[in-house]
């Protein structure tokens, strides 16, 4: 037996409001459409849904069944839509290295929970290549430090927004001179790692601090990987910087002192989408990132 939907809805809408009339207005169709939606259903079901007379509209025994049923039919019906619809569906992110590593396994869990049947993709590239997935629709969310975005802020087929912003904190090993002298001016003089180093990191300096940065070749070494990064402070051998939460996660496996970086502005994460094209599971893993959800 064949069970339209569309006519449970219609017959929900005359069982709620008493009229055909009235259901058609609701529905936005014709009261002649509306009665014969009434009618179809009741010949494919070959059951009497309701006693017609002139004045009134009134459900049979078997119509009054439906009315306690119809709720959850619906329900039941609108979820297995939902699962049929994300089935093969996947939401394709683009990211720097510090992000994937700090902010990125946390939310995929929370998102893997309530996102059944989406899968994901995770990839870091550089942020203008990463702009061009999202123009080429190969990628729906973008997740950077907001100076690398800044480029292209004020374009109408761009959406950013901010998501989150805490402390940038330095990570080194115990004996490094770093772990015990603070001072800003002489943490510059360490080699320093940094992992997808671009000119969002100097905006957060000082002018001067900035200047000394560009005098001195910083950083000595430039890695694709936060955690590449990390392993070398965990040697002993440079300091690096993490936003706090991956800063806080490296420290938790040990061999790290970590400290909030003096003197520099805090990290600050940026979305980007096409601001013509809502993608409700961009949005969804943006509310998850930001802590929202």
């Amino acid at each position: 037996m064949s069970l339209d939907l569309v006519l449970i809805r219609r017959f929900e809408a005359v069982a709620r409001l008493g009229s055909f009339s009235a259901a058609a207005d609701e529905v936005g169709v014709t009261h002649s459409a509306m009665t014969k939606s009434i009618r179809t259903l009741e010949e494919l079901w070959g059951v009497r849904l309701f006693e017609r007379t002139t004045r009134s509209v009134v459900p049979t025994a078997a119509g009054r069944r439906l009315i306690e049923l119809a709720p959850e039919l619906l329900s039941h019906a609108e979820e297995s839509k939902a699962r049929v619809l994300a089935a093969g569906r996947r939401l394709s992110i683009v990211c720097g290295p510090a992000i994937l590593e700090s902010f990125i396994p946390a939310a995929l869990s929370a998102f893997a929970r309530n996102h059944k049947g989406i899968g994901v993709d995770v990839e870091y590239l550089p942020p203008d290549m990463a702009v061009q997935r999202l123009h080429q629709r190969r990628a729906q969310l973008l997740l950077y430090h907001s100076g690398s975005l800044a480029a292209f802020a004020g374009r109408r087929d761009l959406k950013i927004q901010p998501v989150i912003e805490e402390p940038y904190h330095l990570l080194c090993g115990p004996t490094h001179p770093a772990a015990t002298n603070r001072d800003a001016d002489a943490l510059l003089q360490h080699d320093w790692a940094i992992a997808g180093f671009d000119p969002g990191f100097a905006a957060n300096l000082a002018p001067d601090r900035r200047e000394a940065l560009q005098r001195s070749g910083f950083p000595r070494f430039r890695l694709s990987s936060q955690k590449a990064c990390v392993d070398l402070a965990r040697h002993g051998l440079i300091v690096t910087m993490a936003p706090r939460s991956g800063a806080l996660k490296a420290c938790a496996e040990g061999g790290l002192i970590s400290y909030e970086v003096p003197g520099i502005a805090p990290f600050t994460l940026a979305a980007m989408t096409l601001a013509d094209v809502p993608d409700q599971a961009a949005a969804d893993f943006i509310e998850i990132v930001s802590g929202n959800r």
